[in-house]
């Protein structure tokens, strides 16, 4: 079935039906290169920090290619069990994570950096949650994007730790 002119999604990326095919094509905003830089993220983490192989081959499977936002959700959860000495004696070492993590961080590359923002510094523990402490050993350039979006960390007096309010 043949549709008329294409369709908007909400990742910038528009689908165009063919006759007997759809294809996606990415728009000139640079959206296909940083979904590119999360995905070899993924993959040179998971490539240089042992411990992560079958969390990605699950993911892969599961998800049909890596998703490099969904992925990272594991590998905080791996990260911080591993920071609280809870985590499989073979799964990823957390100062490895930080260090490898903390050179990505530096290169500053554009979809590398919102998939460690996004999906790895914001969903650290925040105070009184299992895991809070871990972030005091973030690196330098990590604890400034950090302190960007969790601007009250390690200032003192109430309201100055935790959750921001709804």
């Amino acid at each position: 079935m043949r549709t008329t002119g294409p369709r908007a999604s909400s990742r910038g990326v528009r689908k165009v039906a063919d006759d007997n095919e759809e294809r996606e094509e990415h728009k000139a905003d640079g959206t296909a290169e940083k979904d590119a830089a999360g995905v070899r993220l993924v993959e040179d983490l998971v490539a240089q920090v042992p411990g992560f192989e079958d969390a990605y081959e699950c993911h892969v499977f599961n998800e049909n290619g890596v998703l490099s936002h969904v992925f990272f959700w594991d590998v905080v959860q791996d990260t911080v069990h591993s920071y609280l000495a809870e985590g499989d004696p073979d799964g990823p070492n957390w100062r490895r994570v930080l260090a490898f993590l903390e050179e990505e961080t530096q290169r500053r590359v554009p979809g590398a950096i919102e998939v460690i923002v996004t999906s790895f510094l914001y969903d650290l523990p925040y105070e009184g949650e299992p895991g809070y402490g871990i972030e005091a050993h973030l690196g330098p350039a990590m604890r400034e994007r950090y302190l960007q979006i969790r601007p009250w960390y390690g200032e003192e007096g109430p309201g100055a730790t935790g959750k921001p309010a709804a």
